[in-house]
């Protein structure tokens, strides 16, 4: 004789069956219904892929490898315009305030489709004091122009490069400026901002 347990238990799995049923059928049940379905399905897998679309960008950023650190040495613009992050290894530097900076791990940032790609490979100064990343010039830009208050502007920059980059060496106007031997001490203080007796000398 069977116990009201089992009497109940029957009872679940004969709904469970006949819900699973009445879907199937709904689904199944005419041609339309599984015109329907099919659309749905497909919707639902073409949702499911663009959002793993969407963060591959992501995982590859993520993946991206470095290049062996960059050997300490000083640079002409010159030499300086090769790292602009287009070539194989993708390395960027970038010059501010008389140093370089191997700014490779900041590629996002800074690589060709990057908000700051302008300043790759290029003497950034001018530009990070004026806030335009189109203020770049590709003679020598001595920026003797630039206001106390844009040169601590440029100070503020370089610290950060300093915390975040590796100091490369030192952005000369041409290789007979340059040292054979330059150390993390090279790297120095950052640039004194223009006094009124310099600016006065100017005009």
């Amino acid at each position: 004789m069977s116990s009201k347990a089992d009497i109940k238990s029957d009872s679940v799995i004969n709904a469970d069956d006949t819900s699973l049923y009445t879907l199937l059928s709904v689904m199944f049940g005419s041609p339309v219904n599984v015109i329907l379905t099919v659309v749905i399905a497909y919707l639902v897998y073409r949702l499911i892929k663009g959002r793993t679309r969407q963060t591959r960008p992501e995982s590859e950023e993520e993946v991206f490898k470095l290049p062996e650190p960059l050997p300490k040495h000083d640079m002409t613009l010159e030499e300086l315009s090769k790292y602009d992050g287009k070539g194989a290894d993708k390395r960027i530097c970038i010059g501010i305030l008389g140093k370089v900076y191997d700014c490779t791990k900041g590629h996002r940032f800074y690589g060709p489709n990057g908000p700051y790609a302008p300043l790759a490979g290029h003497d950034a100064t001018r530009s990070l004091a004026l806030f335009d990343v189109e203020a770049i010039k590709s003679e020598w830009d001595d920026v003797s122009d630039l206001t106390p208050y844009q040169m601590s502007s440029v100070n503020e920059w370089m610290e950060q490069f300093s915390e975040r980059y590796d100091y490369v060496g030192r952005l000369v106007r041409d290789s007979s400026e340059k040292s054979d031997h330059i150390g993390d001490d090279d790297e120095g203080e950052p640039a004194d901002e223009p006094t009124d007796e310099t600016k006065s000398g100017q005009q």
